[in-house]
């Protein structure tokens, strides 16, 4: 029995279910006819309330919603849309509890799931510490995930590119939130290297320290791990060519697939034998856009 898993930053579960014209029905009407099993959905920035209003079709159709949104109002916010019940719902992090940046859950399968937004952090600034902050809790907790489930996929957005390929131009974002050395360090620590025999930038990452914006220090100095528990499906399945999932709204990025590549899913080795193929479903145009990122899909066995 196939299972099939999509992850997408929703952009506001109320704006990317509206209709916005002929050609672009929104969010509902992709529900209506994706193969979809599971849904994560990311910044819902929407109460619980809200976004059962906005995917009142959905779920009159079926679709079961589990939704963790944030304190802070009209900010981050995840959520699951699942068409059959998940058990054992979890969300939160330790001291992220409220902050809608990760919520959990085991279908009747036995397979667990998980939507996460990753905070976007922005370069010299508080919240770029922020995002430090999260990556030295959540980066302990891959590892007891892993340990406990055999079959577990993380699904989400990473705001990360991990490699210089995941991004159009990375010559001009080196300095840039989202391609910064210590996050892409970040992310050698938990995929590896793959598909190179070592890291990239490796120099660059040393030099780049461990100091956040503003108040953030660390002395946990993260290299390419030579072993890793969880694997970047994309990559795994399209090593040199896998799809940007974020074309920013400013200019012609879109028409110009200047894209970035920050949405995963992040699975364990046993998920990762699994899965059979992956893809994005980028609109053919702009104007058939319900958010900036697309959604990306993995068919598993």
């Amino acid at each position: 029995m196939s299972l099939t898993i999509a992850s997408v930053n929703v952009n506001g579960i109320r704006a990317a279910t509206k209709v916005r014209n002929e050609n672009n029905l929104g969010m509902l009407e992709w529900l209506k006819t994706t193969p979809a099993d599971v849904v994560l959905m990311q910044e819902v920035r929407a109460t619980e309330e809200q976004s059962q209003a906005a995917l009142a079709p959905a779920l009159e159709a079926g679709w079961h919603l589990y939704a963790a949104p944030a304190a802070a109002k009209g900010r981050a916010g995840v959520g699951i849309l699942s068409r059959t019940p998940l058990i054992d719902v979890a969300v939160g992090i330790p001291h992220f509890e409220d902050s809608g940046r990760y919520i959990s859950g085991r279908l009747e399968c036995g397979t667990t799931v998980a939507s996460l937004y990753l905070p976007s952090g922005s370069t010299g600034t508080e919240k770029q510490d922020e995002k430090w902050r999260f990556l030295d809790v959540f980066e302990p907790l891959l590892a007891e995930w892993a340990a406990a489930n055999k079959d577990m996929v993380i699904g989400g957005d990473w705001n990360i590119c991990h490699r210089r390929e995941d991004l159009k131009n990375w010559k001009g974002n080196t300095k840039s939130s989202g391609f910064l050395p210590g996050e892409r360090a970040f992310m050698d620590a938990v995929f590896g290297a793959f598909p190179d025999d070592e890291a990239q930038d490796i120099d660059a990452k040393d030099e780049a320290g461990f100091f956040g914006a503003v108040e953030y220090e660390s002395d946990n100095r993260r290299s390419a791990n030579t072993d890793p528990q969880w694997f970047d499906v994309a990559r795994r399945l399209h090593p040199e060519d896998a799809p940007y999932t974020w074309w920013t709204y400013r200019g012609q990025a879109f028409n110009n697939n200047a894209g970035w590549r920050i949405d995963y899913q992040a699975a364990t080795a046993n998920m990762l034998e699994r899965a059979q193929r992956t893809w994005v479903e980028k609109a053919a145009t702009v104007e058939e856009r319900w958010s900036d990122h697309s959604p990306l899909l993995v068919e598993y066995r």
